[in-house]
């Protein structure tokens, strides 16, 4: 039997059992909210059932959970797979009321929350473990990366995260070259995702920065247009982008993670025991997200590794390269510090010191 078929059928059989569990908790839980549900959220997001193998969203969880906690009260209407509309059009149908709720990158959320600009500064954290103990942390949420969305409107869910973990550059096919050094990079059309950061990081780099849009991201990489790209594992696995690819340096740079957020004229509206029921819900989503996405990812490099893609870990002197080329010490970040929150970053400075 060929043994990637047999990666695949572990991710169906993973992503069954854990779907399944859901739907044996939640018909009497969804009959009880649809009778007698006093409140409802229409919720948006561009991951699909089949995806969720490899970008664990938590949101089945996070919908039987809210509708548990706020004994029916809550009726969670989820809409998967864009059907609603991109991820920057759903932001917009949040702060107008069409839905209520939707999941994002933090990349498409600094349009409408500058501060989460921060999160992306290469090497600023140590770990996932680091990362992940950051954002659960109180000083976090009781910083600006919760207070500025709120006055723009938007009710960040503490804890409601879906972290694909560090991102990974990923060399096309058609280039067919290793990438373990910031040299290695040189005259490589390297596709950026479009934020401040990722343009001035690679640009301190011998890398050609080009910026795609992701729904063209897979032609491009077919065709030439770009020749590498940074992205997590699982975003390249569910779209299939990984198909294109040679190789992949595992870097450690920074994360592709998407946050849930909330109308927030609508959610003050909501009686306490259902905003709590709400928060208590995306803790458990959470706690379930991170444990199935940590499975997901050690699986992900397993097929990549059988399909044919060079998996590449750094050595040490080797991440030190990238961290003294592009790192966030560098002095050509200091205009953005100022400008996406000084006082931000050094919070997430100092709630890992």
């Amino acid at each position: 039997m060929n043994p990637s078929h047999t990666t695949r059928r572990k991710f169906l059989q993973r992503s069954a059992t854990a779907l399944g569990a859901v739907t044996l908790a939640s018909p009497a839980l969804i009959t009880a909210a649809s009778a007698g549900a006093k409140h409802r959220m229409t919720f948006g997001h561009t991951f699909g059932a089949a995806s969720d193998n490899y970008m664990v969203t938590g949101l089945s969880q996070f919908k039987a959970a809210a509708e548990k906690y706020s004994d029916g009260e809550l009726e969670v209407d989820i809409h998967e797979a864009g059907s609603l509309g991109g991820q920057n059009v759903l932001p917009q149908k949040v702060l107008t009321g069409a839905i209520q709720g939707c999941q994002l990158s933090t990349g498409n959320f600094v349009n409408y929350s500058e501060v989460y600009n921060i999160l992306d500064f290469p090497y600023l954290f140590a770990s996932n473990d680091a990362f992940e103990s950051t954002i659960e942390q109180d000083g976090f949420r009781d910083s600006d990366f919760l207070s500025k969305p709120a006055s723009n409107g938007f009710q960040v869910v503490p804890g409601m995260w879906a972290n694909a973990g560090f991102r990974v550059l990923g060399i096309s096919k058609k280039v067919d070259r290793v990438v373990t050094t910031p040299d290695d990079l040189a005259g490589l059309k390297v596709r950026t995702n479009g934020t401040r950061v990722e343009d001035v990081m690679f640009k301190l780099t011998s890398a050609s920065p080009v910026s795609i849009a992701w729904g063209e991201a897979y032609q491009a990489m077919q065709q030439g247009a770009a020749d590498a790209l940074s992205v997590g594992l699982g975003p390249l696995t569910a779209s299939k982008i990984h198909e294109t690819l040679s190789s992949a340096t595992l870097y450690e740079l920074n994360f592709n993670c998407h946050i849930t957020t909330l109308s927030k004229r609508w959610f003050d509206k909501l009686p306490a025991n259902v905003q709590e029921a709400i928060m208590q819900a995306g803790r458990d989503s959470y706690a379930f997200q991170k444990a199935e996405q940590k499975k997901a990812n050690d699986q992900m490099l397993q097929l990549w590794q059988e399909t044919g893609i060079e998996i590449n870990h750094l050595t040490a002197g080797q991440k030190d390269q990238w961290v003294e080329s592009i790192g966030h010490q560098r002095s050509e970040y200091d205009g953005l510090k100022d400008a996406f929150g000084r006082k931000a970053f050094d919070t997430v400075v100092g709630l890992q010191g």
